[in-house]
C-alpha cells in the first residue's frame, strides 16, 4: 500500500486551516485519480491506495503541494510504502533538501 501523512501546525488560524483543507483535498483529486482522506482529525491528512493509480495520485499531489506557501504550515509529511520500506522518506527532509541547494 501506498500512503502519505501530512500533519499541519496546530496554531492555524480557522479560515487558513479551511483554505488549506480544501488545497490538499483538491490536489489529491487530480488527473491521475482521486483519494479520500482517512484521517478525522483536521490538521491530518492521510491518503492511501494500493494500486499504480493511487501512487501515481499521490505523486502528482507531492509535487503540486510542494510550494514555499503550503510548506510553511506543515509539521510533518511522510510517504510510506508497505512494499518497500526502503523507499519510505520524510517528504520535509526531501523539499528541504531541494531548496536548501538553491
Amino acid at each position: 500500500m501506498y500512503r502519505t501523512v501530512i500533519k499541519l501546525k496546530k496554531d492555524i488560524a480557522p479560515e487558513q486551516l479551511s483554505s488549506l483543507t480544501k488545497k490538499v483535498i483538491d490536489n489529491f483529486n487530480n488527473r491521475a485519480g482521486i483519494l479520500e482522506n482517512h484521517s478525522a482529525d483536521p490538521y491530518e491528512f492521510i491518503f492511501e491506495g494500493e494500486n499504480e493509480q493511487a501512487f501515481d495520485c499521490i505523486q502528482l499531489a507531492i509535487a503540486e503541494l510542494t510550494e514555499p506557501e503550503f510548506m510553511e504550515y506543515v509539521t510533518v509529511w511522510d510517504w510510506i510504502d508497505d512494499e518497500d520500506s526502503d523507499d519510505n522518506c520524510s517528504v520535509i527532509d526531501s523539499y528541504n533538501k531541494y531548496y536548501a541547494g538553491r
